[in-house]
């Protein structure tokens, strides 16, 4: 009897790496893309491998697609914490035996852009994290200051910098279960996650007002590295959902609220259900996400062309 093959969808998310490239001349920026390119093929899968809750995440796919695109994925590996297995047999919860092996993995594909400098990722937990794709690169390579920023419809990101300033802030943070926690170094956040965990609550919602003077705002500085840290919550225990700010715009002067994370852009792909990671799963994965990207090139070429 041939078992029905099973399928399942994960989710596509995309972010730019952002540098600063203001007067910067057009040999310059061509220089920072081809470093950030070179960076992403991991040395042919030699880099060492970084850290991440319960294991590490290592670069095990990336291939040149053609001159502009790569594709590739990395896997996280749980080392320690490892869930049991169910024995239908017996009706029990059994250890899973990994002898020989370093642990469970669990990948993660991506396409990248190297012109725009856009990757388009999988969004996986338990899974390789944001910031360990960024913490690969940074470890690993010399490369010019960077953070990722979400890819959203309209470049809100690039309208938030140019601002004349913020006037008020809301934010959604979750709690979730079974999950990575991502450390801040920001003052206040660590203390809004333990006053969310220590009352049992499932997410808190935060409204910041600069006030009743139409002059004031908020420190930009302070709500830029928050920003920075909401982009790459994604999949960590403490995940903002939710990072609204009310801009004065610089010309008109008018506030204009919007939403860094929600009006994000994404996509699901489809694969089949496989036990082992394998190279075909993963160029399937690839080649769906390579679909996705193409579909929205057109217009991710006129808003985030660099």
């Amino acid at each position: 009897m041939v078992m029905a093959k099973k399928y399942k969808k994960t989710k596509i998310n995309y972010y730019q790496l952002k540098v600063n490239l203001k007067n910067e001349t057009t040999d310059n920026i061509s220089i920072v893309k081809t470093k950030f390119k070179k960076a992403i093929t991991f040395k042919n899968l030699k880099v060492p491998s970084i850290d991440q809750g319960d294991g590490t995440v290592s670069a095990i796919e990336s291939r040149e697609i053609n001159i502009r695109y790569l594709g590739g994925a990395l896997v996280y590996t749980q080392e320690k914490n490892i869930p049991p297995k169910w024995n239908q047999e017996y009706k029990k919860l059994e250890a899973i035996d990994i002898n020989g092996f370093n642990g469970l993995g669990y990948d993660a594909a991506f396409f990248y852009d190297s012109e725009n400098m856009i990757i388009a990722i999988e969004s996986k937990v338990p899974g390789p994290t944001l910031e360990s794709f960024c913490n690969l690169l940074r470890q690993n390579f010399r490369l010019p200051n960077f953070e990722m920023v979400v890819v959203t419809s309209t470049n809100e990101y690039e309208k938030f910098l140019n601002s004349k300033g913020v006037r008020n802030l809301e934010v959604k943070m979750l709690s979730l279960d079974n999950v990575p926690e991502k450390k801040s170094t920001i003052k206040g956040v660590m203390e809004t996650k333990d006053l969310v965990d220590t009352i049992d609550g499932s997410y808190i919602d935060i409204k910041i007002a600069a006030g009743t003077d139409r002059n004031k705002f908020l420190n930009f500085n302070a709500v830029k590295k928050l920003a920075e840290f909401a982009i790459s919550s994604t999949g960590s225990k403490h995940e903002i959902t939710k990072f609204k700010v009310d801009i004065v715009d610089l010309d008109s002067g008018k506030i204009d609220p919007i939403d860094l994370i929600t009006n994000r852009i994404f996509d699901y792909i489809q694969v089949e259900q496989v036990t082992t990671i394998n190279k075909f799963s993963i160029k399937e994965k690839i080649t769906q996400i390579e679909g996705f990207y193409l579909k929205r090139k057109p217009k991710l070429d006129k808003v985030y062309r660099l």
